[in-house]
């Protein structure tokens, strides 16, 4: 396809002009535990930039002292730190990103007890701000003094008060004291007993209440048991959740999630909540610990598989492994589930050899019609339902001490007719990484080695998400599109696909593997063939799977995420409806594509709404896909000319970029050709020595830019805020003839 472009020739230069800006003093940190690591914060309340060339601060003293002398522009509703000692400051709060967000200038020492002033002054000697502060305000002993509303009056006492911030103040953040528009904490996490036993039920209390200035909606707890002890919940060790709908302002919701003690030792757990509109992660989270006492006398009968899903005539089961080198009794061992009754496996001497199974069933004959091969112990009892959704399978010897057991989930695999297998019957039972979907052509191996035992585990980015169709056609269906970016085949047998708490199976197949460059389509029904036809005849590299679980996908936004069979998550991505194209006057039908694989998944810059005239390319190479530029140039920008006009030729572009700094913050912007900005693209962003930004053509008014040339002008920063290397590179917006 050829396009020719009309070019315009403009002289330009690049000029920064200063704004008027309501800039505050925000917070003082005037009694430091080093008395010698003083700083205060000031604010840019307003949305418009502002020029710090040439100002100056005094406090009660006489002496003047200038900021900057640079052309330093402090972005509206953005946060800057002046200190006395920027090494200090960094060592001190190493958990936050500080840089390139503060500045060391000449000190003189801020009074400890009160009676003393921080007075700002802009480029023309105008008092900005002052603050004439009080010990009796708040703000001593390590604690910063906080102003509650940036807004409100300089020198109220009442707004102003100390830190209540875990870290005791909140340099480059909003103020702790600063009531959020959207802020749900978790205020209470406790475990009872508090010295439990063996056996015993645990019983985990929450309580998180809403100290936003809205109602929280979907608010979501999230449980679980932390198998390594370090403070993070992955999604292998979640164990329960709960949802609370709408919790109203200052209002608090209480939870208790009830968990058996299996076996003894030291435990962790961790509490999490969430909500969408969350604006404080800092009071989310809260871990804690116990030590449950007496022991599990293990004669290593261990639960290692569970059909608790199947599909006619086949019916439930479970499977034993005995890992000892002695055989094993049956005769007076146990079962139960969630439920209160315990059942008993058998009255008489059944012996289970060193590595041999017993499969515990509800009916031998289903067990047997389906899975014929059998030839070892199968044993009928007395039954209640496994719970689909996630149940308690308890195992107890003839001395009524528990054996094994398992607090599985369906979120662990084994759901539609594959039963659950464990991958390492010496790895923990109730670790969710010991478990996956059976991967056997059969969907389960009673009576035999688990399929799971030699599982492939793969890494984040093997596979990505690469085209959505949230929103079809009437009568079409919903479908993602799945890519694979590697140099390598993936076996996809045993992965699946979530989406709002569903998984659904990525393969339709007991063998599939996904080879190099290789499209997958999920597909929500059959009705996709009504608007692709061509996807009933596929080649070698496309591969098209109809669900047999139902899925809805959001026409709003939601996160959609694939596991490999051992449940690594290894791409995510919460598509938002406005990622589409705004030229459109209607998504309907137009999926999202995604301009580059190899690019960040969660970046709304890598995805617009797909330009073929059938609204979507399944099984292909997506519409508006763009190759990364190899050029060894400090700014390579690729196409250029293009034209951000929507009719899927050269839309998009990519600006490519290369520092002699291993590591800097990164500030690109772009400006038209009488050097008026019209577009800033990152602001202070952490960068590495290469990097690509995809750039659409709208300006910050999110208007298309017009026809002409515009330049891109790209400065590393240092730790201290100091420019320490910059390019410019020019490009054209064109359009059609």
């Amino acid at each position: 396809m050829f396009k020719r472009h009309l070019l315009y020739i403009f002289a330009f230069f690049i000029f920064t002009q200063p704004v008027f800006s309501q800039v505050v003093i925000n917070e003082i940190m005037y009694a430091p535990q080093d008395a010698t690591n003083e700083w205060f914060e000031i604010y840019n309340n307003s949305d418009n930039p502002v020029s710090l060339r040439n100002w100056k601060w005094k406090d009660a003293t006489a002496t003047i002292r200038t900021i900057t002398t640079q052309n330093l522009i402090l972005p509206g509703r953005s946060f800057l730190i002046l200190c006395q000692d920027s090494v200090k400051l960094k060592t001190l709060y190493n958990t936050l990103n500080l840089s390139g967000k503060f500045i060391q200038t000449p000190w003189s020492a801020l009074n400890n007890t009160g009676g003393d002033n921080v007075i700002l002054f802009d480029s023309t000697n105008t008092r900005i701000d002052s603050v004439n502060y009080s010990t009796s305000w708040g703000g001593s002993n390590n604690f910063s003094l906080e102003r509650i509303n940036p807004s409100g009056l300089s020198n109220q006492q009442s707004n102003w008060g100390s830190s209540v911030n875990v870290l005791k103040a909140t340099p480059s953040f909003q103020n702790s004291l600063t009531p959020l528009n959207y802020d749900v904490a978790l205020t209470k996490f406790e475990i009872t007993p508090a010295n439990p036993q063996v056996g015993d039920s645990l019983k985990f209390n929450f309580t998180f209440k809403n100290r936003g200035l809205n109602v929280a909606n979907n608010i979501l707890l999230e449980i679980f048991i932390d198998l390594n002890f370090d403070s993070v919940g992955y999604i292998d060790e979640l164990i329960g959740t709960f949802t609370v709908n709408s919790l109203n302002i200052g209002d608090s919701v209480n939870y208790t999630y009830t968990r058996y003690a299996s076996d003894s030792g030291a435990k962790q757990f961790i509490g999490k909540i969430s909500f969408p509109q969350e604006e404080d992660t800092t009071n989310n989270k809260l871990v804690r610990r116990i030590n449950i006492g007496g022991f599990i006398s293990s004669t290593g009968l261990k639960i290692n598989e569970i059909m608790y899903a199947p599909v006619s005539p086949e019916k439930e089961w479970f499977e034993l492994i005995n890992t000892t080198t002695e055989t094993v009794n049956l005769a007076n061992w146990k079962w139960k589930d969630a439920t209160s009754t315990v059942r008993t496996i058998t009255n008489q001497n059944i012996f289970v050899k060193p590595n041999s199974y017993v499969v515990i069933c509800e009916d031998t004959v289903s067990v047997r019609q389906v899975h014929p091969q059998i030839s070892g112990i199968i044993i009928q009892t007395s039954w209640n339902a496994l719970n689909n959704s996630g149940d308690d399978l308890i195992i107890y010897n003839p001395n009524g001490v528990t054996e094994d057991s398992v607090n599985y989930k369906s979120s662990w695999g084994g759901s539609s007719k594959f039963s659950l297998e464990r991958i390492n019957p010496d790895g923990l039972s109730n670790d969710s990484s010991n478990w996956a979907s059976s991967i056997a052509c059969a969907f389960s191996t009673p009576d035999a080695e688990n399929s799971v035992r030699t599982i492939t585990s793969y890494s984040k980015g093997d596979v990505v998400i690469n085209e959505i169709m949230y929103d079809p056609l009437t009568g079409n269906a919903e479908w993602i599109e799945l890519y694979n970016p590697k140099n390598f085949a993936i076996k996809l047998t045993g992965w699946k696909f979530n989406e709002s708490n569903s998984f659904i199976n990525v393969s339709d197949t007991c063998e599939f593997n996904f080879t190099p460059g290789s499209y997958l389509v999920i597909s929500s029904d059959s009705t996709i063939y009504n608007r692709f036809p061509d996807l009933r005849n596929l080649s070698a590299n496309q591969k098209l799977v109809i669900s047999t679980s139902s899925f809805s996908l959001s026409n709003d936004g939601e996160p959609l995420k694939i596991y490999d069979a051992k449940n690594n998550l290894i791409d995510s991505v919460y598509y938002k409806s406005n990622w589409q194209n705004p030229n459109l006057a209607s998504t309907k039908g137009f999926s999202l594509e995604r301009i580059n694989p190899l690019f960040p998944s969660n970046e709304a810059s890598n995805w617009s709404s797909s330009t073929d005239i059938l609204g979507g390319t399944p099984c292909k190479k997506n519409s508006i896909y763009l190759d990364v530029p190899n050029s060894n140039t400090t700014i390579t920008i690729s196409p250029n000319p293009f034209s951000p006009d929507g009719d899927g030729f050269e839309d998009n572009t990519i600006i490519s970029y290369k520092l002699k700094s291993r590591f800097a913050q990164v500030r690109a912007k772009i400006f038209d050709s009488k050097g008026r900005l019209v577009k800033t693209l990152l602001n202070n962003q952490t960068s590495g020595s290469e990097g690509n930004i995809i750039y659409n053509g709208l300006g910050d008014d999110g208007q298309r830019l017009r026809i002409g040339i515009y330049i891109v002008f790209i400065e590393a920063i240092d730790d201290s805020g100091g420019v320490i290397e910059t390019a410019k590179a020019t490009f054209v917006v064109a359009v059609k003839l």
